[in-house]
C-alpha cells in the first residue's frame, strides 16, 4: 500500500529502548509506511545503553539516541524541548511510562501527541498512573493494542473519549508450506520471565510425553532470568532430550522454526496482545494458549480450527497439545481458515488505523 505525502508532515517516535519485544517489533513493521507518508521520520530512543536492535534505514529516517538514565532527567528533559522546538513535528507517538511522561512535558503546543499503551500498564504503579492522569490533557489520543488493555486503561485514565483500539501489527509470510512434511513438534516463543510462564510449557509437555507416547520435540525461543532454572526443570522432569533451548533469535529463524513445527504453546499469566499467538495463525500452526487477555476474544469459539484456549493447568494443557496434532486440524480448508484470523493484523491495515487518527 502506498500513501500519498503530505507536505511538511513530521512524526517522532520515542521509545524507552529498542530491544527485541512487541512495542519494537510494532514499531518495526510500522516504520516502512510511516517514510512513505511522512516527509520525516524521527526514531528517538531513550537509553542509556547501546540499541539491541537498529531498523533498516529509509532515506528520510533518522534515529537519535538521549542516553536518559532515569525518569526525570532535567538534560534529556531539556533536549526533547529544544528538538520539539526545532523541527516542529506534527506527531509525537510514544510508548512505555518514561517516554509517555516525558514527550507530555516537553512536547510543543502543535504537535498531537500519541501515547501507545502496550502491556507495560501492568506493573505500573499508581503514583505513574496518577502522573498520566495529570498530563493527559495535553495528549492528542491513547492507542491501547486490545480491548483488555483499554479497559484497564479507562480505570486510571478519566478521558474514556481520548482512547481508541489499535492491534500491533504482525510479519504475515507469503510463503507455502507444506504442512504433511511438518514434525509433531511444539514451540514455545517469549522472554524467559514470570509473566510469560514458561515453567508450565515444561510441565505440560512432561504430561503429553506420559500419555502420548510419541517422540514430539518442544522447542523453546527466547531469553530471560528463567533460563537456567528452565534447563534445570526440564532436566528434573526428564525431558531434556526432547526439549531444546535456543535463546533470542532474529525474526527470519523464528518464522523456520514456526513452519517445522505444528502447535505454539502460549502459557503467558498475563498480556496486553500476544503477538507471537497471531503470528503463529498467521504461519498455519494449531495454539493452545491460557486465557490471558488481548487475542482472547478471537480465540474463544475457535476450536474448531485447531486454536484452544485452557486453564493454567499441566495436564489439560497437555490433552490440548494432543488433541492439536489430530488430521482434521490439517486439512488445507481448516489451515486456510485458521491463517485468516490473522489477517486483520498485517502491518499495512494496522498503518492505515494508526494513519486515520494521525490525520484527523
Amino acid at each position: 500500500m502506498i500513501y500519498k505525502k503530505s507536505a511538511g508532515k513530521r512524526i517522532v517516535i520515542c521509545l524507552d529502548g529498542f530491544k527485541q519485544g512487541g512495542t519494537q517489533q510494532a514499531i518495526l513493521h510500522l516504520l516502512p509506511f510511516f517514510c512513505a507518508k511522512f516527509d520525516k521520520v524521527f526514531l528517538i530512543i531513550l537509553q542509556k545503553d547501546s540499541l539491541d536492535l537498529i531498523p533498516s534505514l529509509h532515506k528520510n529516517l533518522e534515529i537519535k539516541k538521549f542516553k536518559s538514565k532515569k525518569l526525570l532527567d532535567l538534560m534529556t528533559t531539556l533536549k526533547l524541548f529544544y528538538f520539539f522546538r526545532q523541527e516542529k513535528p506534527d506527531v509525537i507517538l510514544s510508548s512505555m511510562f518514561r517516554s509517555m511522561v516525558l514527550t507530555a512535558i516537553s512536547k510543543n503546543s502543535a504537535s498531537k501527541l500519541f501515547w501507545l499503551e502496550q502491556n507495560t500498564y501492568v506493573n505500573r504503579k499508581k503514583w505513574q498512573w496518577l502522573s498520566l492522569q495529570l498530563l493527559i490533557k495535553r495528549v492528542f489520543k491513547v492507542i491501547c493494542i486490545s480491548n483488555d488493555v483499554a479497559n484497564f486503561s479507562r480505570k486510571y485514565l478519566s478521558s474514556p473519549n481520548k482512547i481508541v483500539v489499535i492491534p500491533n501489527p504482525i510479519y504475515i509470510s507469503n510463503t507455502e508450506v507444506d504442512f504433511s512434511k511438518k514434525d509433531d513438534d511444539f514451540i514455545f516463543i517469549g522472554r524467559l520471565v514470570p509473566q510469560k510462564n514458561p515453567k508450565l510449557a515444561l510441565q505440560s509437555f512432561k504430561r503429553y510425553q506420559e500419555f502420548s507416547k510419541k517422540d514430539s520435540k518442544l522447542h523453546i525461543v527466547g531469553d530471560g532470568e528463567l533460563m537456567q532454572s528452565l534447563k534445570q526443570e526440564a532436566h528434573n522432569l526428564g525431558i531434556s532430550q526432547n526439549c531444546k533451548f535456543y535463546g533470542f533469535l532474529p525474526n527470519a529463524e523464528v518464522y523456520d522454526l514456526l513452519k517445522r513445527t505444528k502447535t505454539l504453546i502460549s502459557t503467558s499469566v498475563i498480556e496486553g496482545l500476544a503477538m507471537v499467538r497471531i503470528e503463529a495463525l498467521a504461519n498455519g500452526n494449531c495454539i493452545v494458549t491460557t486465557n490471558t487477555g488481548g487475542t482472547a476474544q478471537f480465540f474463544r469459539l475457535q476450536a474448531n480450527l485447531g486454536v484452544f484456549q485452557s486453564e493454567a493447568e499441566p495436564l489439560e494443557f497437555a490433552r490440548k497439545m494432543y488433541e492439536s496434532l489430530d488430521g482434521r486440524y490439517w486439512r488445507n480448508k481448516v489451515i486456510a481458515d485458521r491463517k485468516s484470523i490473522a489477517l486483520n493484523f498485517a502491518p499495512e491495515e494496522i498503518a492505515s488505523h494508526f494513519l486515520h487518527q494521525f490525520c484527523s
